[in-house]
């Protein structure tokens, strides 16, 4: 059914009113072209009037008369030829005034028949008296007072002519004044047509400018509402980092510890616990980086970091890594690599395997027996396609359930793991797979899957992937490569401004058989460059006087050799944004703290070969393990004597602990955390006292400082405390003060015993 709104009300008003107007100006100019012809008939029509015509007629008999007077007053003859033509004028206008239209009223008259009877009679008289050779005056007088005689009928004629000449005159002048009227009724009605039209103009034009600055507000809305989103989404991305880092480090501890835990003598019901423990902290491990993964990808904030990779070794890691797993649920898993296979490709080596293992790996918990085959072959090149390129194909085929067309149409969206019970049984979070094709895609391929339930499913991936050479250099995460005892190492200036880490890099860097100079800022860094040039400059970001993003600059800014020194940033922040500043400041990598040896070593090779590897003989042997009770301490230090389930891997990264004792020597970490915990305790000291004195305005500084002794010595507890007092500090409220300091002692006391209990502090 039909709906008039008020907006299309108003436009059909207003067409209306267009369609009035326009028919109005039609009538007028109608009007204006009716008098125009009008005008030019009345003055067609006054020289043919009657009015005219008598005085025409009046005038030609006057001429005649004055001719005869003029005769008999002069004596002399009439002049014939003159004579005739005064006759025929008059006859003719006689003649005309009797047959003309334009004097049909005239003829009407009295005044007229009395001038005609009189005419009719006389002018064949004159004719014939003026058609005489000579003319006797006699007859010519008689002729004159006959005309005479007619003056008063002439008269009365041409006076009734100018009065019905008026009388239509008068007439016409009525006309045109009602035409007037009408033509100022019409231009009233246009006038108010135009009135209400402009005012309907300005009404629309009124809401148009409603209508713009509301579509400008919420234009603004929008962009306001696009900026908290882009605020929303980068929180939700320094949310996500710092989860990684806070979810990732207790994981790994816990793995470390049962790791550790795995290894000492227990009995089967133990072990199977251990076994369970470690399952599902690999399982959640799996679950956080799938989170992880899916949101950089949401972000697109997932980049690829392709490098020389040997495709075969990918392949071999997948089933080294899957077997025990098929073992496990007692399946056979088989690898299938085609002999044509590219040896060395351009990939992001992690993400290649992480495909292959997502497919394997769901091939393996979907199935209860059978067998699940990893095939890998090069696939033919498309047409057009550079011969710098290869296209892989890697096919995942299992005889386990199987799934319905339903689950297959939805399988590759997030979340999606087919019914509920499939959920109960397998667990998983339903990303991998969207994960996994995404990668796909971004290295211009693809992830089909085909399936029959009850049967089994085939999953095939495509990936294009650039032809490489093998690398000239190898360094790994387990280096091999070892520097003879007695040759020579790098010369390297680390500038930090805390003296534990101080204290653990001339531990780590002098194992290795480095010369070390330190400086606590970047202007005594400057100073130490200067003062002889080093091979390398580890330099932290955070530091008092002259920080080192300043520091580099200023280097940068020196003449050679000085100014193309190479440079390496030391910071604990991860993001990006720092990635970005280290790079725009002229610095040349980039290492993450806690300082990872096997990082730091591959970092060092990779810049100057073997000089930078360790040497091949530790500086200092290793010492037996001490069992040694906690030292007598203070109160706020005594350990506890029991200690709840997981308080190790909640305060201790075990992971990272076994990489500096493996850099470091056990009982170079013991003397680090000895001094960190004991003699050298003003970090921990000076953040507490700044919370129990309510001093937020120092708390950036102290809890930035605190933060890189606790991760560098794989204090995860006491790191993830120390962050939240860095990042958060500066609004801390007195009564939140308190609360933190009497949680950070509660920590430190805790991490201290725990510490003690492992022999990881020994007596003085």
């Amino acid at each position: 059914m039909f709906h008039l709104t008020p907006t299309l009300l108003r436009r059909l008003l207003l067409w209306l009113a267009t369609v009035v107007c326009v028919s109005i100006v039609g009538v007028l100019m109608q009007q204006a072209y009716a008098e125009l012809r009008e005008a030019q008939r009345r003055q067609v029509a006054f020289s043919q009037s009657s009015a005219y015509s008598a005085y025409q007629l009046e005038r030609e008999y006057l001429q005649l008369s004055q001719q005869l007077d003029a005769s008999i007053h002069s004596g002399k003859a009439l002049d014939p030829a003159q004579s005739k033509r005064a006759l025929n004028s008059l006859r003719a206008q006689h003649q005309g005034v009797s047959t003309a239209a334009v004097a049909a009223n005239l003829r009407q008259t009295d005044e007229f028949k009395r001038v005609d009877t009189l005419l009719v009679l006389l002018l064949p008289r004159l004719e014939a008296t003026l058609a005489q050779a000579t003319t006797s005056p006699v007859d010519q007088a008689g002729l004159w007072r006959e005309l005479q005689n007619m003056a008063p009928a002439m008269s009365a004629m041409t006076l009734r002519a100018s009065t019905l000449m008026t009388e239509e005159q008068q007439g016409l002048l009525n006309h045109q004044v009602e035409d007037a009227l009408a033509k100022l009724g019409w231009m009233g009605a246009l006038m108010v047509l135009l009135l209400a039209s402009s005012f309907a103009i300005g009404a629309r034009q009124t809401q148009v400018e409603r209508e713009r600055i509301r579509q400008e507000l919420e234009h603004e809305r929008m962009l306001e509402a696009h900026a908290k989103a882009d605020a929303a989404n980068a929180g939700k991305t320094q949310f996500l980092a710092n989860m990684s880092h806070e979810l990732r480090t207790p994981l790994n501890g816990m793995l470390g510890m049962l790791s550790l835990l795995e290894a000492t003598p227990v009995n089967a019901q133990q072990d199977d616990y251990i076994q369970t423990a470690n399952r599902s902290a690999k399982h959640l491990l799996s679950l956080l980086n799938d989170i992880l993964d899916a949101s950089a990808l949401e972000a697109g904030k997932m980049t690829l970091k392709p490098e020389s990779t040997f495709l075969p070794a990918l392949v071999t890691d997948v089933h080294a890594l899957m077997r025990p797993v098929a073992l496990e649920k007692r399946l056979v898993l088989n690898v299938r690599q085609d002999p044509a296979l590219p040896r060395w490709v351009m990939a992001d080596g992690t993400r290649v395997k992480q495909i292959m293992l997502n497919l394997v790996s769901n091939a393996l918990k979907f199935s209860e027996q059978g067998t699940v085959l990893l095939e890998v072959w090069p696939l033919e090149s498309e047409p057009g396609a550079p011969d710098t390129a290869a296209r892989i194909g890697i096919r995942v085929t299992d005889e386990g359930m199987g799934m319905s067309a339903a689950v297959l149409a939805k399988l590759f969206q997030r979340f999606e793991q087919g019914d509920a019970s499939s959920v109960r049984r397998h667990g998983g979070s339903g990303l991998g797979l969207e994960i996994s094709r995404n990668l796909a895609r971004r290295m211009d391929g693809d992830i089909e899957a085909s399936s029959v339930e009850g049967k089994g499913s085939v999953f095939t991936a495509t990936l294009c992937l650039p032809l490489s050479t093998p690398p000239t250099e190898q360094t790994s995460d387990a280096m091999v490569a070892r520097r003879e005892a007695g040759s020579p190492g790098l010369n390297l200036v680390v500038a930090e401004d805390n003296a534990i880490n101080r204290k653990y890099m001339e531990a780590l860097l002098r194992n290795m058989g480095h010369t070390v100079r330190f400086a606590e800022h970047g202007g005594l860094a400057i100073q130490e460059v200067q003062k002889e040039l080093p091979d390398l400059v580890l330099m932290d970001l955070h530091m008092p006087e002259v920080d080192g993003l300043q520091a580099t600059e200023a280097i940068r800014r020196l003449p050679a050799p000085y100014g193309s020194l190479p440079i390496i940033a030391l910071t604990a922040d991860v993001f990006e944004e720092s990635k970005d500043r280290v790079h725009a400041a002229g610095m040349d990598g980039f290492l993450s703290k806690p300082v990872n040896v096997h990082e730091l070593e591959k970092m060092l090779v990779r810049k100057f070969g073997l000089r930078g590897a360790s040497q091949a003989a530790p500086v200092a042997p290793a010492p037996a393990k001490v069992a040694a009770p906690a030292p007598e301490a203070p109160p706020a230090r005594q350990p506890r004597r029991r200690f709840r389930p997981g308080d190790v891997a909640e305060h201790l990264n075990m992971a990272m602990i076994g990489d500096l004792c493996v850099g470091v020597t056990l009982q170079g970490y013991q003397s680090l955390l000895d001094g960190a915990m004991r003699t050298d305790a003003h970090c921990y000291a000076e953040v507490l006292a700044a919370l129990e004195a309510g001093e937020t305005d120092k708390l950036l500084e102290l809890g930035h400082s605190f933060k890189g002794v606790a991760a560098s010595l794989g204090l995860a507890a006491l790191s993830r405390m120390a962050l939240t007092i860095e990042k958060q500090g500066h609004s801390f409220s007195a009564d939140e003060c308190h609360r933190q300091a009497e949680s950070l002692r509660e920590c430190w006391n805790t991490t201290y015993a725990i510490c003690a209990r492992m022999g990881l502090i020994v007596s003085s």
